[in-house]
């Protein structure tokens, strides 16, 4: 069991590693890659003193995120641009991943390897204090570009005119952003302004012209409902910024990245005013918006009470919050999952079990090394292989909390699967 969850940096930066740790044992953490960027945006600041991030800076912001335990999500424009073209994009709690290749197992079940993405690759450099000269450079235009308040000042101006002079309230903006986008007469102007915000190029966008066209020239939303969701996202924005609702600090429109994400998660969290805004405005009826000092409180307990116990007590948390009423993950998991049930709480898993269980992971990682079969839909996967990276200062896959070296997976031992995999990877 597992609720998806989308954080921004506000929230991020909030928690410590052990709050961070057990949000990643009781959420499925979707990483954003706003959220990467916004991590080497930040290591530019050393760059103010004339000195490069050190190598324990960068390990320390990597530190806080496990790759065992979260998904690194699809950008969000290649997800726009697949759905314009008629490819589906899931938009029930989900994370978007990108599939590197379908695959079969010896018993003939079918499934796909998850592709590898840049940010995730980034994430494995920084723990190891790795930051490249090309990291170095995109740090620097990155914090450029966030933090120009120029360009935000512009947009404002370069908008009068175009939305009512005044809006009281977000619930204003959100009736009156609903009633423009489905206005039928608009729908060509909407379809075109995709294409131009994002970086479709033109013999693409050609395509995806003739495609709605084909259709019937439905409404967007049903023609490309994700994209519609980025394109509500920036009339929302727009709209808000033009009448003063919201304003023109430079990161707002960093800021509004993560809610093009939103869709993938059961919760988004934040802290930011601009998110504390518009997600409200944005969600499902089975999604629900989280202040991140909320989440914060409610993991701070969760780590206070655990520090009280013993190892393998701790370890029985592992994938189960402990019973705090006060806790809001705990509240959480009631309201999504009934939490607890006795009879799956209380339920041991078998030797025989653990052992079947083992032999089948064994076949499906087996499998990548078979040849690609004919695509798969994603629903109907029967398994999915995603390989990732765990350092010896992660904590340890028991749920002890303690780091995998000084827990189940000694350093020696640790180094010789380490040389065994690099062997391999070398041949």
């Amino acid at each position: 069991m597992s609720i998806s969850i989308v954080i921004d940096k506000s929230t991020f930066q909030s928690l410590s590693f052990n709050e961070l740790y057990r949000l990643s044992c009781y959420f499925k953490h979707i990483v954003t890659p706003v959220l990467v960027m916004e991590i080497i945006g930040d290591l530019k600041k050393e760059f103010a003193e004339g000195k490069s991030p050190s190598g324990d800076r960068v390990k320390d912001f990597a530190s806080k995120l496990f790759p065992v335990e979260t998904v690194v999500n699809v950008h969000y424009k290649l997800l726009v641009k697949n759905n314009l073209l008629g490819n589906s994009v899931a938009m029930d709690g989900r994370p978007n991943v990108g599939i590197q290749k379908f695959i079969a197992s010896s018993s003939g079940q079918k499934g796909f390897l998850v592709k590898e993405t840049e940010e995730e690759k980034s994430i494995y450099k920084w723990k190891e204090g790795q930051f490249t000269e090309a990291d170095r450079e995109l740090s620097s235009l990155w914090r450029t570009v966030t933090t120009d308040e120029q360009v935000l000042i512009r947009l404002k101006q370069s908008l009068k005119g175009c939305v009512p002079d005044k809006i009281k309230d977000f619930d204003e903006l959100n009736m009156i952003v609903n009633n423009h986008l489905a206005s039928p007469d608009k729908q060509q102007a909407i379809l075109l302004a995709l294409i131009q915000n994002y970086d479709i190029n033109p013999a693409i966008g050609f395509e995806i012209l003739s495609k709605w066209g084909w259709a019937g020239k439905p409404l967007i939303s049903q023609f490309a409902p994700y994209a519609f969701h980025c394109l509500r996202v920036d009339t929302l924005f727009l709209f808000g910024l033009s009448t003063g609702l919201i304003g023109t600090r430079a990161t707002n429109r960093v800021d509004l990245e993560y809610l093009y994400y939103q869709p993938f998660g059961n919760i988004f969290t934040s802290n930011d005013k601009v998110h504390k805004n518009l997600a409200p405005l944005l969600l499902r009826d089975d999604q629900k918006f989280i202040v991140g000092t909320e989440l914060k409180q409610g993991l701070k307990l969760i780590v206070d009470f655990l520090a009280n116990l013993d190892p393998k007590s701790v370890s029985q948390f592992k994938n189960e919050p402990p019973i705090i009423n006060e806790s809001l993950v705990f509240q959480l998991w009631k309201e999504f999952f009934g939490y607890p049930q006795t009879s799956n709480w209380e339920r041991k898993i078998s030797d025989s079990e653990q052992e079947m269980m083992k032999r089948k992971a064994d076949e499906f990682i087996q499998a990548v090394e078979n040849n690609s079969i004919d695509s798969v839909l994603s629903d109907n996967a029967e398994f999915v292989v995603r390989k990732s990276y765990l350092s010896k200062n992660d904590p340890c896959y028991c749920g002890s909390g303690k780091r995998i070296t000084d827990c189940c997976l000694p350093e020696d031992k640790f180094n010789e699967i380490l040389r065994k995999q690099n062997e391999k990877k070398n041949k």
